[in-house]
C-alpha cells in the first residue's frame, strides 16, 4: 500500500515532496532538465519566497541565528537555512549558499554569546546545518562530530542513567563532565559520514539499545556557574514507544536521523515501532492520516523542516497528508537502505 501513496506523492505532492520522493524514495536519476524544472517551481512557491525576501544583503535571514525576536513570527537565520535545506535545495541556490557562507564570518552567531544557547553550544547547530548541506571539511564539523559521538559515548558506557545525571536542588543536572547528545548531534551524525568506523558502530549500536531500556529521561538541566539551563533538543523522549500525538515531530526527528546514521534497521530495538507504523499505513492506503496538530510542523517548520507543503491552512487535510506521508515512507526507505 505504501509504494501506491508513494506513487501519488510523485503525482500530487508539491514540487519538493514530488522530486525528493523521486530522488530518495524510488532512487531515481532525475534528468538536468526535469531537475532544473523543479527547482524552478520550488523557488516559485509562496512560502519559500516569504524565507528569501527576509534575507538581507549580508546573506543573513533576518537579524538572529537561533531565535526569532519574541515580537516577530519570523524564522531566524538557522530555521531559514534549514527549510531551503529541507526542500531539497543544494549550493547552485545561490540564497542558500549565501546564507551559509554568511556563517563563516565574525559575529555570525548573533544573539547566542552569553544566552541559554551559548551553554549547550550554539556551534553546533551550525555544524548540524553544514553536515547537511554536504560540507563536511571545515574544522568545526569534525570537532562537533567528537562532541555528538563522545554524548552516546556516555550513553553507551553507562550503568544506568544515574552514570549521566545526578539529583541537584529537586532537579536533575547532568554529572561532570557528561552529557546527552542532542538533536543537533544527532543532525551531524546523521548527514556525515567520517565517523562510521566498526569501533563507533558498534559503540552506537550499544548506546541505542541503552537508550532503548532507559528512555524517557527526566528533564536535565546543564549547570552553568549559578544557572541551571535546560539544553533544548535531548534525545531524551519516549521514542522507544509508537508514534502518537504526544511524541510528534520529535518522533520523526529521531527516526528519520536514527535511520540515515545506520541505527534503524531491522536488528534495533527502535524498529519495532516503525514496523508498526507501516503496518498502520498499509490500513490507510498507505498513506498518513492522523490530524496532529499544524504547530510543530508547519508554523515551526523552520526549526523542524517536516512542512514542504506551502501551507497546511488552504486545504489543510490534503497537505498534511501528503507532508506526513512522505516523511513516514522517507524513513522507511532509509531504514532499508542504510540499516541491517
Amino acid at each position: 500500500m505504501i509504494d501506491k501513496a508513494v506513487d501519488h506523492l510523485i503525482q500530487n505532492a508539491c514540487p519538493s515532496i514530488s522530486m525528493r520522493t523521486r530522488e530518495e524514495i524510488r532512487k531515481e536519476r532525475i534528468s538536468k532538465e526535469k531537475k532544473k524544472e523543479y527547482k524552478q517551481a520550488i523557488l516559485s512557491g509562496e512560502k519559500i519566497n516569504l524565507v528569501l525576501n527576509r534575507q538581507t544583503p549580508d546573506g543573513y535571514f533576518g537579524t538572529r541565528f537561533h531565535t526569532a525576536s519574541s515580537t516577530s513570527k519570523d524564522w531566524p537565520h538557522e530555521g531559514c537555512v534549514r527549510y531551503l535545506l529541507e526542500m531539497g535545495l543544494g549550493l547552485d541556490c545561490n540564497p542558500l549558499k549565501k546564507a551559509l557562507d554568511a556563517l563563516l564570518v565574525p559575529g555570525w552567531n548573533r544573539e547566542c554569546k552569553g544566552s541559554a544557547a551559548d551553554a549547550f553550544g550554539y556551534g553546533m547547530i551550525r555544524a548540524s546545518l553544514f553536515a547537511q548541506a554536504g560540507l563536511h571539511d571545515h574544522d568545526f564539523v569534525r570537532e562537533w562530530t567528537e562532541s555528538a559521538l563522545q554524548g552516546f559515548r556516555n550513553v553507551a558506557e553507562a550503568s544506568d542513567y544515574g552514570d549521566i545525571a545526578v539529583p541537584y536542588k529537586g532537579k536533575v543536572v547532568f554529572a561532570e563532565g557528561k552529557y546527552l547528545p542532542t538533536i543537533y548531534h544527532l543532525r551531524i551524525l546523521a548527514f556525515t559520514d567520517g565517523w562510521r568506523t566498526p569501533e563507533n558502530i558498534t559503540m552506537m549500536e550499544k548506546a541505542y539499545q541503552n537508550l532503548y531500556e532507559w528512555l524517557p529521561f527526566p528533564p536535565t538541566h546543564i549547570k552553568a556557574k549559578h544557572q541551571l539551563v535546560a539544553p533544548g533538543g535531548n534525545i531524551a523522549g519516549a521514542f522507544n514507544q509508537n508514534i502518537d500525538e504526544g511524541l510528534g515531530l520529535w518522533w520523526f526527528y529521531f527516526y528519520e536521523l536514527s535511520a540515515r546514521c545506520g541505527m534503524l534497521g531491522t536488528e534495533s530495538p527502535f524498529y519495532l515501532h516503525l514496523l508498526v507504523l507501516i503496518e498502520s499505513l498499509n490500513k490507510t492506503n498507505g498513506f498518513f492520516t492522523e490530524k496532529y496538530n499544524r504547530r510543530g510542523y508547519d508554523v515551526w517548520s523552520g526549526y523542524s523542516g517536516l512542512a514542504l507543503e506551502d501551507s497546511w491552512v488552504k486545504h489543510e487535510r490534503r497537505r498534511r497528508i501528503y507532508d506526513l506521508t512522505f516523511r513516514c515512507a522517507l524513513i522507511d526507505a532509509i531504514s532499508k537502505e542504510s540499516g541491517s
